[in-house]
């Protein structure tokens, strides 16, 4: 894979003849052109998801105790958009020149109500949103860096729009593995049993499944407050309640839609929605993956953001065009104004040995 190296200008400027914020912009200037050294830029996602469950959808064959057979492996590789990174804007701009890929071939929006909307945040729910997205940016601690890098366990639903999993029946259950790092498995009872206790929550949540039609239901409660929907900083309480839903469009295609509420912190429920489509990775083994084992880059993270905060950097985790700086969302340019952070990257710049204070 071709790489390339995301080179920052720097123009010497003395301290005192500037606010901070110029100071910022001037000394660290805009990344050079990112696709500068890929002699092919690729587009490897070109399937559009389906924004509602189609009318007419096939009957799925029935196992044995009668439930429509959803068994299979399913991903969303082909699909233009991705909800690893953010579930309201896609993957960050900043990693595409390093692999060569086209921008728009994976920017995009999987909300579906709000149609392609933002996620609908109370105003104080909002600010912490921006706290960890500042902190995120240039993060002075473990714990600022995104629950993801952190090998936290997804939750709900996060684990799912990761883009890959698994489904498989065991009598009375629907198991859910989901792959990657930090993947789980849940096991779904189908049994119309009640959710456990308010008191105890959960990292993947409490599932209880029930079919309607040819719909696998699972309502997920007794969420962890520790699990983001991505790693924006896109948070929720533990009041969370989730409601997802597994339809087979046709015997390869899957349509899934999640439905969340939460009143503590949004205004409203909200729905987002993707598409799978059936892999042949269901006969192969199910690795394990290591995360925390031998794990250095979280440590790499607050070294350098440590010293960004040290020459007086800040900013917020906001996905920007490559060329000109600019936020990729209008509404949230105002926040990049307000912190002056430099242009073009969504984390701190690296801060050379000499622009370090002296001890």
């Amino acid at each position: 894979m071709a790489m390339v190296a995301l080179v920052a200008i720097s123009v010497a400027m003395p301290v005192a003849q500037a606010p901070v914020a110029a100071q910022q912009q001037q000394q660290y200037g805009r990344i050079a052109k990112y696709n500068a050294a890929c002699t092919e830029v690729t587009n490897i996602r070109k399937k559009e998801h389906l924004t509602a469950l189609p009318a007419n959808v096939i009957e799925p064959k029935r196992t044995p105790e009668g439930w429509p057979d959803l068994q299979g492996a399913w991903n969303s590789n082909a699909y233009r958009v991705s909800g690893i990174h953010s579930i309201e804007l896609g993957l960050d701009p900043a990693g595409f020149g390093i692999q060569c890929q086209d921008a728009a071939s994976s920017m995009g929006n999987l909300l579906v109500d709000p149609m392609r909307g933002m996620i609908p945040y109370q105003p104080a729910a909002l600010a912490k949103k921006m706290e960890y997205l500042a902190a995120t940016y240039a993060p002075a601690k473990r714990m600022d860096t995104d629950t993801d890098v952190r090998c936290f366990v997804r939750g709900v639903p996060h684990d799912v729009t990761n883009g890959a999993f698994r489904i498989r029946y065991i009598p009375g259950y629907v198991v859910i593995f989901s792959d990657g790092l930090a993947g789980r498995t849940r096991i779904v009872p189908m049994d119309g049993s009640a959710h456990i206790g308010e008191n105890v929550k959960l990292m993947m949540g409490d599932p209880r499944g029930h079919w309607e039609g040819h719909t696998l239901v699972v309502e997920s409660t007794n969420n962890s407050d520790d699990t983001w929907f991505d790693k924006h900083g896109t948070f929720h309480s533990d009041a969370m309640r989730v409601v997802e839903r597994w339809t087979m469009v046709d015997q390869n295609t899957m349509y899934y839609e999640a439905t969340i509420d939460d009143p503590t912190v949004f205004t409203r429920p909200w729905k987002l929605a993707m598409t799978f489509d059936r892999t042949t990775r269901e006969n192969t083994e199910n690795r394990e993956d290591s995360c925390h084992e031998g794990e250095r880059a979280v440590d790499t993270m607050v070294r350098a953001g440590l010293r960004a905060r040290a020459v007086g950097i800040k900013g917020y985790h906001i996905h920007v065009d490559l060329d000109t700086g600019k936020a990729i969302r209008p509404e949230e340019q105002k926040y990049l104004d307000q912190s002056g952070q430099p242009l073009g990257l969504s984390y701190a710049p690296r801060v050379p040995d000499e622009v370090l204070p002296q001890k």
